[in-house]
């Protein structure tokens, strides 16, 4: 299959959640490929049933993938892969462009904005996820590599939250930088993990072996087959312990858009987020990454800050008693989500920022001062890279200027 006829036409939602959750070039940049791989356990060591579930998954992908029966087994083309679904690169395609036209094409896929936990959202999760997770029995985490190129691809989590009906509370991450290894040298892949009760509930499982590992480790018997996903009967976690605006909206729809609740109820959950009635469903910015732009960054403006001394261009806050400074977005948010993210905030003085509201001064003046940002932050440069799709420095600084506000 060519990347372009990917890109064009529909596809089966499983194998845009598997090319989401991972991808990998070819070492010739001529195919690109997602895949599946696993090792027979020391905790379920099982040798026959881990080969026969790689056989059987070939036939099982192709089915839930059907018109596109194109899973084969691994070869040295593909390396590290028990079973691959190729796509021919003949588009060119960088691995920020593919992954910037494939995040465009699932936000642009009718089932993402379902209100319910549909069949298709489910196979996009499990596309995701189950081809490359393994259970961690120690601490109930389905867990899996967290491998990403550019600063987009790091936060694309942010879509199983806000549009896939997973609650911010059954997952997280573990930073490879907090892991008890990096300092001593061995590095290991950041893993995003599910609550391994909840994925099983509401996702289910579709790979044997991951069925017999889960049933052996965790001792859980009571399931229901449907079609070739195996769902388990077990208690999962209910409450979340931390309220912040990006989870708050998910929280409401997988605990009380469309259930059956009291007005006791309904007031116990409102009190758990926090909300009052004037709370509504609509986008709204997060105001503590602002804050936390505004008071725990360096006190100069990354945009004049090698041409003027800040005791110049700002004042001394009273309350603070540090110098006055406004946070800008530098590609303006509108209602897109994705814009309000810390590596797109700016910390400017009072002129600077003023001066870049569109029309306030001439082109040339507010492109000049977008470079010296631009030059002065490298991750609000990778962050509109990533987001427009583009390398060229200039046409950067071009398309932020169009978007000013």
């Amino acid at each position: 299959m060519k990347v372009s006829e990917f890109l064009d036409n529909e596809v089966p939602t499983f194998l845009l959640g598997a090319f989401f959750g991972r991808f990998e070039f070819t070492s010739n940049e001529k195919f690109i490929y997602t895949y599946s791989a696993y090792k027979n356990g020391l905790i379920y060591n099982n040798k026959v049933l881990c080969i026969q579930s790689k056989i059987d998954c070939i036939e099982q992908f192709n089915k839930i993938c059907s018109p596109y029966s194109f899973w084969i087994k691994g070869t040295k083309t593909f390396p590290r892969a028990d079973v691959v679904f190729a796509l021919e690169n003949n588009l060119n395609l960088s691995k920020n462009s593919f992954f910037n036209k494939l995040n465009t094409k699932i936000y642009s896929s009718p089932f993402i904005y379902e209100n319910s936990l549909t069949e298709d959202k489910k196979m996009f999760i499990r596309g995701f996820s189950e081809l490359r997770a393994s259970i961690d029995r120690n601490r109930n985490y389905l867990t899996m590599d967290y491998v990403y190129n550019s600063v987009q691809e790091m936060k694309r989590v942010r879509l199983l939250i806000d549009y896939l009906n997973v609650p911010a509370y059954i997952v997280n991450y573990n930073f490879r930088e907090f892991q008890g290894d990096y300092m001593t040298g061995i590095r290991r892949e950041t893993q995003f993990r599910f609550n391994i009760q909840w994925y099983v509930n509401f996702i289910g499982l579709i790979n044997n072996y991951r069925k017999a590992v889960f049933e052996n480790t965790l001792q859980y018997t009571n399931k229901r087959q449907l079609d070739d996903v195996t769902y388990y009967h077990c208690e999962y976690p209910l409450k979340s312990s931390k309220v912040t605006f990006e989870n708050r909206i998910a929280y409401y729809a997988n605990n009380v858009l469309g259930k059956k609740l009291t007005k006791e109820d309904l007031l116990k959950f409102k009190k758990l987020l926090g909300l009052n009635n004037d709370d509504d469903e609509k986008f709204k910015r997060d105001g503590s990454i602002v804050e936390f732009v505004k008071y725990n960054t360096e006190d100069k403006c990354v945009c004049c800050c090698d041409d003027y001394d800040i005791k110049d261009r700002s004042h001394l806050d009273r309350k603070t008693g540090r110098y006055y400074f406004e946070i800008h977005h530098m590609i303006s948010v509108g209602q897109t989500r994705e814009l309000d993210d810390v590596d797109n905030l700016a910390k400017l003085c009072p002129v600077c920022h003023s001066t870049l509201k569109r029309g306030s001064a001439t082109e040339n003046k507010q492109k000049e001062l977008i470079r010296k940002i631009l030059q002065h932050k490298k991750n609000i440069l990778d962050f509109c890279k990533s987001y427009f799709d583009e390398e060229n420095f200039e046409l950067v600084v071009h398309k932020i200027w169009e978007n000013l506000k």
